[in-house]
C-alpha cells in the first residue's frame, strides 16, 4: 500500500485519508519512502528541512514513479483524493 505523507496541523485530512483506507505517516515522522506528500504553504517547498526529508527518506524506490506532491491549502478533501488516485499534480505556483 502507498504511503501519504503530511505536514503537521492537517489532522482533519489525515483522519479522513485513513477513514478511507489510505496509510497515513506525519512528515516528521517518515521512515519509509512515501508516494505523496501533503502540505499546507508553499514556503515548505523552499525549506532545507523539506529537502533533507526528500533525500533522506522520501526517495523512490524501484517500483515507485516518483512522488506527488498536493498543497492542500483551500482544497477540499475529495479534490485531494482524485489527485492522489488519478496522480494529477497540483500547481506548485499561483499566479
Amino acid at each position: 500500500m502507498k504511503t501519504i505523507a503530511l505536514e503537521r496541523g492537517l489532522e482533519e485530512l489525515k483522519q479522513a485519508l485513513e477513514e478511507r483506507g489510505y496509510h497515513t505517516v506525519y512528515a516528521d515522522a517518515m521512515d519509509a519512502p512515501v508516494s505523496v506528500y501533503i502540505y499546507q504553504e508553499q514556503h515548505t517547498l523552499d525549506q532545507e528541512s523539506f529537502h533533507s526529508s526528500l533525500n533522506n527518506s522520501m526517495v523512490s524506490g524501484p517500483d515507485q514513479s516518483g512522488i506527488l506532491l498536493i498543497h492542500a491549502k483551500d482544497t477540499p478533501v475529495d479534490q485531494i483524493i482524485a489527485m492522489i488516485e488519478n496522480r494529477l499534480y497540483s500547481p506548485l505556483f499561483y499566479y
